[in-house]
């Protein structure tokens, strides 16, 4: 700009010329907000939660050079969470500084924004989540003396001078005293806590060198001593069988600067969520949905729709190619070359199994694809079901009748549909007539050793061979549980189960439902569990296949299942793997066994997970199909 114009440029202000009545005559509308309120505004796209916080205070951890960073918590966050490390710590003057918006020790000029080399960088953190809490810093640098700083709903209310180790110590207390209405979006202790767990094992993940410690109350959730490697520390988290279960593989992109070092599981590993795929850049957190495209274009055709990897990535690309200024809670990125980023994980990932032999590389365009061939279907049943389960290739055998409850019987409460909000209502039948329906029914044979072909006066019947024993092995369990009458068998060895911090901390709320229903687990190690019983209906070989699946499916469900839902999903996983399979032949006194206990059920038509029992053909439509009708 020409040296002239700066000259004349002053400060924003009410024109001179203008009458003071114009502005004495109403009180200006637009103002500028007093810091407490900007600091909670800041602190809704800050402090989402407890485990938000977490965050933040761990990345201003990692950034000050620590080599342990130990995290404790009481009721999932909401009481207390200490964050204590033995970093670089702060010195007498910028401890208090530290609390004021945009207080930073990590950027100095605009440019720097455009090659941002640590994990936090805005210098909101410490003031947002001091306004919406009680919260006390302590903190000494090397050589100085140490400070103590009380902060009530970001209004400074003590400070004084004191002895402390090298590093800092942050206890966050009674987050959203003073923000009620934050507070109630809270969720359950568990659900908070099982997020806690999550950014711990991330960040832990990321930095194999430093010492990471999460505690909720006496319970230890995380501890993972340092390790050279990224691979050590993913055998401290998730245990040695799914390590082994991960193909490792490194590449480097030339001169753009780009590596990648992932662990992606082998093909037969299947999860039914997202929560063990963990992307960082530059060791950063990230979620991002390039990298989530990547993976997933890695694994099409591997996979069967619905089913997610096992993966870990981690990606190192020159700071300035990747933008972290985007999202206020830093977790999403924009890369500067995306699809080139895209297609070198995508590769990558690609190479590793090609060169693990666990698929074959195929060329583009290699052999012709057949136009009418159908989609695959989504898959009908869980990766515990597939050929290597124990119990897939056990006879079937038929069940004896169910256990006598004289006196003891119960309903329940079962019905066809969802429940109705008017007391009254009746829930209308799945077939017209189907009493008659049930009377009639007589098995034919099979198709595919998976579905019964059966037929009544007037209709064709299939019937899906694994969900219909499913449903009566089901109700016959929720009756003898009511009842307290079920059937637990003593493992002649405790089968011993690792398990990542976020499924330990579903287990232990869930504990006591999973006694009621025959499991006794203990804890038998900082990250393992004991199973010494069973329901009697499981072959001891699915027990632990039975117990992983039921807590993935708990990861994201527990925060809003109550008690009796919490009941009928165990119900219905022992029963789903209690069942006899498909591809499993029956002879005709087994098909009449089973569909005529199916028919004795309350809800003969859907399975405990929802999935349809019984297809119904009537004799008009098959007429009508023949041109008869």
């Amino acid at each position: 700009m020409h040296p002239g114009v700066i000259s004349t440029l002053r400060p924003l202000s009410v024109p001179h010329s203008a009458p003071a009545r114009l502005y004495n005559r109403k009180m200006s509308r637009i103002r500028v907000l007093p810091d407490d309120i900007a600091n909670r505004i800041a602190a809704g796209e800050v402090v989402e939660r407890p485990a938000s916080i977490v965050k933040e205070l761990i990345e201003n951890s990692l950034d000050a050079g620590a080599t342990k960073i130990a995290v404790d918590v009481l009721e999932g966050g909401r009481r207390l969470i200490r964050v204590n490390d033995n970093g670089e710590g702060m010195s007498a003057e910028d401890a208090p500084v530290c609390l004021l918006r945009h207080a930073t020790s990590k950027l100095y000029n605009p440019d720097d924004l455009f090659s941002i080399k640590t994990l936090g960088f805005r210098g909101e953190a410490l003031p947002s989540i001091a306004s919406v809490s009680r919260l006390t810093l302590e903190t000494q640098a090397e050589s100085g003396i140490g400070t103590s700083i009380e902060v009530a709903g970001g209004q400074i209310v003590a400070q004084r001078e004191g002895a402390f180790p090298r590093g800092t110590q942050i206890t966050v207390e009674d987050l959203f005293f003073n923000v009620p209405a934050r507070r109630k979006f809270l969720r359950s202790e568990s659900y908070e806590l099982s997020q806690l767990a999550s950014y711990c094992t991330h960040y832990a993940l990321a930095f194999p060198e430093i010492q990471f410690i999460l505690k909720s109350g006496n319970f230890e959730v995380l501890s993972t001593p340092s390790v050279p490697d990224f691979r050590d520390r993913i055998y401290q988290v998730f245990g040695g069988d799914l390590l082994a279960e991960l193909v490792e593989h490194r590449k480097e992109f030339g001169r753009s600067g780009l590596k990648v070092h992932l662990f992606a599981s082998r093909p037969h590993i299947q999860k039914y969520n997202r929560n063990s795929m963990f992307f960082f850049v530059n060791r950063r957190l990230v979620r991002d949905k390039t990298i989530m495209h990547a993976v997933s274009e890695a694994y099409r055709n591997v996979l069967p729709s619905g089913t997610f990897p096992v993966a870990i990535l981690f990606v190192t690309i020159p700071f300035e190619d990747v933008d972290v200024n985007v999202h206020p809670a830093k977790t999403e990125v924009r890369f500067k070359h995306s699809g080139f980023i895209h297609d070198s994980i995508r590769d990558a990932i690609v190479a590793g199994l090609t060169a693990d032999k666990t698929i074959v590389a195929m060329e583009a365009g290699a052999g012709p694809t057949n136009p009418y061939r159908l989609p695959d279907p989504p898959p009908r049943v869980p990766e515990s079901w597939a050929g290597d389960d124990p119990i897939l290739s056990a006879p079937f055998a038929l069940q004896p009748p169910p256990v006598a409850l004289h006196g003891q019987e119960r309903s329940l409460d079962l019905s066809y549909g969802e429940p109705s909000n008017v007391a009254t209502s009746v829930q209308p039948p799945a077939y017209a007539d189907f009493d008659r329906v049930k009377r009639e029914v007589r098995p034919l044979g099979q198709l595919r050793d998976s579905f019964i072909v059966a037929t009544d006066l007037t209709g064709l019947i299939l019937i899906d061979q694994h969900v219909a024993h499913e449903r009566v092995l089901f109700e016959n369990y929720l009756r003898q549980k009511l009842a307290g009458m079920l059937e637990v068998q003593r493992l002649l060895m405790p089968i011993v189960v690792e398990l990542p911090p976020r499924q330990l901390v579903v287990l232990e709320h869930i504990i006591p439902e999973l006694a009621q229903n025959g499991f006794e687990v203990e804890p038998f190690g900082p990250k393992t569990i004991a199973i010494k019983t069973a329901p009697g209906i499981l072959k001891a070989g699915a027990v632990e296949k039975l117990l992983r699946e039921l807590l993935d499916g708990l990861e994201r469900e527990t925060q809003v299942m109550n008690i009796e839902a919490l009941k009928r999903k165990i119900a219905a996983t022992v029963s789903c793997h209690a069942a006899i399979k498909i591809n499993t032949p029956l002879d005709e006194t087994k098909m009449q066994w089973l569909v005529g206990e199916l028919m004795k059920t309350d809800v003969p038509t859907v399975c405990p997970h929802g999935r349809p029992i019984i297809l119904r053909y009537d004799l008009r439509e098959i007429e009508k199909a023949f041109k008869r009708a």
